[in-house]
């Protein structure tokens, strides 16, 4: 089940882009609370602490119970805002939760047996790496396995694999038809280097301009001209 994790924050008091940049400066992430029997709350909480509280187990799952101004709310984060670079978080949403009430999470699909798959020369290939499932917060769990043991070329698990690990009250967000892994025939050298041959070739080629197309240039230019004497 998901991890909880306690995490203090304060308040805002002040707002915009000149604010918000000096609280990063000081190792601190700015973010709001919203949700379950709240206001929306302007908060900043500590960078390095809110690294720890996403990197358990559980992930951007876990829950955390958000302690502001003596309160205590159960939260789970939302829309994060990294850095395109650093990676560094930017910026948070922390979603309250009813305990109560199912929310939507991606929980993570874990392989098993992979050493024992494939036996006669297939590959793996995982189409899904995570499933939506709708679930009460206190039973999210960490992760789902699939067991590959054993499946040959052209076998295929779907979402419908995975449901006797659903936790009591919950149900996938997703058609149970979906395909989650394939064992796939190996690709030769010579029919990836034709791939790769072909790929470049579409990539090289000119886009040819056809005879509508530059007649819809020609109008174009046209009514731009009329617009000019005007």
């Amino acid at each position: 089940m998901a991890d909880q994790l306690n995490l203090t924050a304060e308040n805002r008091t002040e707002l915009g882009k000149g604010a918000t940049g000096r609280l990063r400066k000081q190792g601190r992430v700015p973010g709001i609370m919203y949700g379950y029997r709240v206001e929306p709350t302007a908060v900043h909480v500590d960078a390095l602490e809110l690294y720890h509280a996403l990197h358990t187990e559980a992930g951007t799952n876990a829950l955390i119970r958000l302690k502001v101004d003596g309160d205590t709310h159960l939260t789970v984060a939302r829309d994060m805002q990294r850095h395109p670079i650093k990676g560094e978080t930017l910026h948070v949403d922390f979603l309250a939760v009813d305990r109560d009430t199912p929310i939507s999470v991606e929980i993570p699909v874990h392989l098993i047996g992979e050493e024992e798959a494939g036996e006669d020369g297939g590959v793996i290939n995982q189409i899904l790496y995570t499933v939506p499932m709708l679930v009460k917060p206190l039973d999210v769990p960490n992760y789902l396995e699939l067991d590959v043991t054993g499946l040959e070329i052209n076998d295929v698990l779907r979402v419908e694999d995975l449901v006797s690990q659903l936790p009591e009250g919950a149900e996938f967000d997703i058609d149970h038809q979906r395909t989650v892994i394939t064992i796939n025939a190996p690709i030769s050298e010579e029919e990836l280097e034709a791939m790769e041959d072909a790929a470049g070739q579409e990539a090289d080629e000119p886009e040819v301009i056809g005879e509508e197309d530059e007649a819809a240039d020609a109008e174009a230019d046209a009514e731009a001209g009329e617009g000019d004497d005007d």
